[in-house]
């Protein structure tokens, strides 16, 4: 079992004026630091979304902050959680994260999906039929672009003429790719098929639910000769106490939940049938929330109970805790929690974990 940090690139709430240059610029630094601290409070990974076309977001996009941690950080592995693989030419894409995988040294995995946001792909003028085939073009030509010789493609969606990914990857063969994808039983299929994991959100669970789900990522990639890898994503803070960490943040992430909610992401969950549903101390026992016993007891409790064998933990959304909290969060999260969960369980040796950071 290892665990990672989830960054988030917004800040300031949903849809904020536009922040000032020096706001903005502040801001980002913050967002490094946190990484930062997250590397040397014990964090096995960093985590980085994609985000366009709103005010509250800093960071536009993993490659930014990752081109910048490759250098700033020295033991990490560093990924996107996840990729829009549909944004943008998978050979513009494939150049930049080729960039971070040889800075960090070979530390660099991608968490790929087909996305749902329909603003992203307005954004940039992106048709929005047919992007399964779009996606699935963008697979195929980065793993044309991984063997390092010069390939033409002619795709529906995606053309390329005698190119050539370089520099390649630091890491041989290219950098492991995660899947992203859990609306559907296909979607969590496609994750076996062309990634080495199944990541799964921050979103309150269902067991029944969840053991159709992790049992057709298992027989999918098991058909395929892989050996499963089941990433979940959790909210989390710790503090003295259940009551305490709830106190001092629930409210936060209560508001987040009902922003997804609006959007018709978990309305299906029986607890949470209405906004008013979704107070800080019902979803707070869908989090990784509480004393520091109580945190790891959780962990353990998905790792044993659900199969789950990474988790990449988020500390802050868009409209908070304010960034000098989760710098404190961090560290103490890190200490407390973080490393003795490493010290308690062995390293994992997987495909989906570059080899540099099988730690």
């Amino acid at each position: 079992m290892r665990i990672g940090l989830a960054m988030d690139l917004n800040t300031n709430g949903y849809n904020p004026p536009m922040p000032s240059p020096q706001a903005a610029a502040d801001a980002m630094d913050a967002m490094i630091e946190e990484c930062i601290i997250a590397e040397r409070a014990g964090f096995h990974g960093i985590q980085v979304p994609d985000r366009h076309g709103r005010t509250e977001t800093i960071l536009p996009g993993p490659e930014q902050l990752l081109t910048i941690l490759a250098r700033e950080t020295e033991r990490v592995a560093i990924g996107s959680f996840t990729f829009v693989a549909t944004l943008f030419h998978p050979m513009k894409s494939a150049e930049q994260f080729a960039v971070i995988d040889n800075l960090s040294r070979g530390r660099l995995f991608t968490t790929l999906s087909r996305g749902y946001h329909t603003g992203y792909w307005k954004q940039f003028g992106i048709p929005q039929e047919r992007l399964l085939g779009r996606f699935k073009e963008s697979l195929r030509i980065w793993e044309l672009a991984f063997t390092g010789e010069r390939f033409s493609f002619d795709g529906e969606f995606w053309q390329v003429e005698d190119g050539i990914l370089a520099p390649g990857p630091f890491q041989e063969g290219g950098w492991p790719i995660w899947g992203g994808g859990q609306a559907t039983d296909v979607a969590i299929q496609r994750c076996a098929e062309y990634g080495t994991s199944w990541t799964c959100d921050p979103f309150p669970l269902r067991k029944d639910v969840w053991d159709r789900q992790v049992q057709t990522y298992r027989d999918r990639a098991e058909e395929l000769g892989k050996k499963p890898f089941v990433v979940l994503m959790r909210d989390g803070w710790v503090g003295d106490s259940f009551e305490d960490a709830t106190r001092t943040v629930g409210s936060y992430f209560q508001e987040e939940m009902r922003f997804y909610f609006r959007n018709g992401i978990f309305s299906h969950h029986p607890e949470f049938q209405s906004e008013a549903d979704i107070t800080p101390e019902r979803h707070g026992r869908h989090m990784i929330m509480g004393s520091p016993s109580q945190c790891i007891e959780q962990l353990e409790m998905y790792a044993e109970d659900y199969g789950v064998d990474y988790f990449t933990i988020q500390f802050r959304v868009a409209g908070g805790p304010p960034m000098e909290m989760v710098r404190e969060q961090i560290q103490r999260f890190g200490e407390e929690v973080v490393q003795p969960i490493h010290k308690k369980y062995p390293a994992i040796d997987h495909p989906a974990i570059p080899v540099a950071c099988r730690w």
